[in-house]
């Protein structure tokens, strides 16, 4: 017979010895994940007896974890301001320094009931698109991403948190495919910002296993924003603001490249770490 506590250390050294960050808590989550388990149960029931159905299940998802498999991925959700997206190898995971972006741009909405049009490019998951429109309830808006895949997952996430009907979904790259005659009052983003050049440096759970066109933008990582900027302009009403994620080195040259473009109203926000994480650019 096999006991919870065999089989947490089993799977702890196992990660261990692969190099995995965070193993005792990984360790924890794919036990409890498949036993059913909370927190408190998970501790103090040691000596609870894992049935061979359960051990097969559990060292199935070790395997992929060991692979690097993104936990996210194993899961196929991720929380995000409070609530569970689903995930796919086709999108990004949400990560909590995206969050800033949500913060930035609530704090640009003076009159939460205030009747909104957002653009969400490049949408991923949906997360931060979603999430306004949970925030905002009279808000609407448009979706897009270049990939189909990403866009089946976003569609779900509209589906589950049941926003269907205050969402459109676009298959285009950048703006290209929205006609001329659109026009919103927040446009956000987390475009591809890692040069080529970073890519050897990355964790393996980003680098096999994200979606590389979602992180990679050029020698620089900064080919996408010289796209946004050429385009964005058309599509703003009169009173609009752009918020954008970036790498947190990059903002002096993500603000040069929107000032060539005309943008002259340019804020930079940090993340909870006080790290650059995002530009509020004013039309």
């Amino acid at each position: 017979m096999r006991t919870l506590r065999d089989l947490s250390v089993d799977i702890e050294k196992k990660l261990v010895v692969n190099s995995i960050d965070d193993a005792k808590l990984d360790t924890r989550l794919l036990i409890s994940h498949v036993l059913k388990l909370d927190y408190i149960d998970y501790a103090l029931n040691k000596n609870k007896i894992v049935s061979e159905k359960e051990y097969t299940v559990v060292m199935q998802l070790v395997a992929q974890r060991l692979r690097r498999v993104p936990m996210s991925q194993i899961f196929g959700e991720k929380e995000f301001w409070g609530r569970s997206f689903k995930v796919s190898s086709a999108t990004l995971t949400p990560r909590p320094d995206s969050e800033t972006l949500i913060k930035v741009a609530l704090s640009t909405v003076q009159d939460k009931r205030e009747v909104l049009n957002i653009l969400d490019l490049g949408t991923g998951t949906g997360c931060l698109m979603l999430t306004l429109l949970c925030e905002l309830k009279n808000a609407s808006g448009l979706a897009i991403d270049i990939s189909k895949q990403a866009l089946e997952v976003a569609q779900d996430n509209a589906h589950n948190l049941k926003l269907m009907e205050r969402v459109r979904f676009a298959c285009s790259d950048w703006t290209n495919n929205l006609g001329k005659n659109k026009k919103f009052n927040l446009i956000i983003s987390n475009p591809p910002y890692i040069g080529l050049k970073e890519k050897e440096g990355l964790a393996p759970e980003v680098r096999d296993h994200e979606p590389e066109r979602s992180l990679f933008s050029g020698p620089k990582g900064l080919d996408d924003y010289k796209k946004i900027a050429s385009q964005v302009e058309g599509f703003m009403t009169k009173d609009a603001t752009i918020i954008l994620e970036i790498g947190y080195k990059q903002a002096r040259d993500v603000k040069k490249i929107f000032l060539q473009n005309g943008f002259s109203n340019i804020a930079i926000h940090q993340d909870l770490a006080g790290r650059d994480r995002c530009l509020l650019i004013k039309k």
